[in-house]
This record gives C-alpha cells, structure tokens and sequence, in this order.
C-alpha cells in the first residue's frame, strides 16, 4: 500500500476517516501494518493490500469468496474468458472513454483481467476484489509488468472503502451478476455511484439473459464451488442501474454480457 492511497479511503462500516499504523515499509510500500477506525475496528494491511471487508456479509458472499481463493489458479486459464476479453476489454475502454489524468475504480478486479490494460491509459487505478488470493495474483503481475500505479484493496462492492467522488471513471466488469439477491446488487449500484465524481462516466457490465445463454444456463444459480450468479434482462439491468446512476446506453452486442455506459448525475454529490 502506497501513502497517496490513504487519503481517498474511510472505513467501510460507517464511513469515517482511518488511522494508519505502520509496521513494515519497503521503500514507498507500507507492507505491514494496521488502519484502525473511529471505533476501534482494525483492518490489516497484509503484503501491501489492506483488507478494508466490513465485519459482517453474506452467506453468499462468504461462499463466493472462499471458491474464488481457491480456484484462484484456474481463472487465468480459462479459454473462452481469455478469448472473450480480445474484444470485451478494448471495448470497455473506449465506453469509458479514458484521460491520462483520470483516476479509476476498477471495481471486481480479480486476478488482473483488465488491470493491466486499464493502468496503461489513465494516472491512476484503485482496483478492489473480496478474493484476497486473486489480489495477490494480480500483484504479483502488476509488480513483474513494472506497473506502479495501481492500488489493490481487499473491499466489497456494497461497502466501498472509499471517499465519496473520489475517482472520475468507474467500471465494473462482470460482478454485479454475483451480487447475490436485488437489495445488495442496487447496493452495489448505489456505492459505485456514490464514489463517482458528478458527471463521471461509470462503466458496468453484467450476465445478459436471452435465447443464446438459454441454451446452456439458467437465468440463476451457482458456478463451481458456491459462485451465485444472476443472469439480467436488459429491462432488469437497466431497471437496477438506474436506482442510483444516469444509464445513457445498454448494448447486448457482446451477446454473452450486457455492457452499460452510464453517467454520474452532476450535482449530485452522494
């Protein structure tokens, strides 16, 4: 964990500013070491990520977390998913319509997928996942690749560790189908709203719903190893986005996913 990251962080159950404490630095890495809220909550900053989760989550989530460490070694390899990012990455990038300047969320990282490619066109990347073993890959990456500008964050997306507007560009690429019932995915929707400046362009893709995903999926259920997963109509995916963002367009042309461009509202500040 760099210091630049520790302004742009509160806590995650209440908000509220966060105390560091130190215990191992490595040049500009805080390696070990402690933040510690207003009520005495600690969260470890374990091999240079802090692990900023909030004391209590779902069943589901828990169940997710747990198949995500330990199939951490197998997501790289998956093939489709692989091939698939050829088209799905490039095209997220120019949805995003990325600056230099701009600091981004990347919100559901995982081992890397897309983190690489996204720190290559802006300033800044603050990239969270609640697979603590899929950080650690991406890491490690990140640090082979010389790629210094990315911050990883143990975080959930329905409680983002972080300061209200403080990132210009936020996406988030396919997460919110794991979002496991309708509250916590307009949750979810609520915080990458509220951590998007006004006017920001905030990125989201999700598990679409028709005739092709029919043929080999159900509209819900779990993936190896207790993964939930929600497939959306395009009325749901709209419907759920617009609970707390502008949504400018929807586009099924990736036929497997939905991918939406949205707009934080101007003025609007939470």
């Amino acid at each position: 964990m760099q210091h630049a990251l520790l302004p742009l962080l509160i806590a995650p159950e209440g908000g509220g500013a966060l105390t560091l404490t130190v215990q191992r630095q490595e040049a500009d890495e805080i390696v070990e070491g402690e933040l510690t809220d207003a009520a005495g909550r600690v969260y470890p900053i374990e091999d240079g990520i802090p692990r900023l989760l909030p004391s209590t989550m779902l069943e589901a989530q828990k169940s997710e977390m747990a198949a995500r460490d330990a199939q951490v070694d197998d997501y790289d390899r998956m093939a489709f998913l692989n091939f698939f990012g050829k088209i799905e990455i490039p095209m997220t990038m120019r949805t995003l319509a990325l600056g230099s300047e701009d600091r981004l969320l990347e919100g559901g990282c995982g081992t890397g997928r897309m983190s690489m490619a996204l720190a290559k066109a802006v300033r800044e990347v603050v990239a969270i996942d609640f697979s603590f073993e899929s950080l650690r890959v991406n890491q490690k990456k990140l640090r082979a690749a010389g790629v210094k500008n990315v911050h990883l964050v143990q975080a959930d997306l329905c409680h983002l560790p972080f300061l209200s507007g403080a990132f210009n560009r936020v996406v988030s690429c396919q997460v919110l189908e794991h979002v496991p019932n309708d509250a916590s995915r307009r949750q979810a929707v609520g915080e990458l709203s509220r951590v998007a400046k006004p006017g920001a362009n905030v990125v989201v893709s999700a598990y679409q719903h028709n005739v092709f995903t029919r043929a080999f999926a159900e509209k819900e259920g779990q993936h190896d190893g207790g993964i939930p997963y929600f497939r959306f109509t395009q009325a749901e995916f709209r419907d759920v986005l617009s609970s707390a963002l502008d949504v400018k367009t929807v586009t099924g042309s990736l036929v497997y996913l939905f991918l939406a461009k949205c707009k934080k509202a101007a003025g609007v500040i939470s």
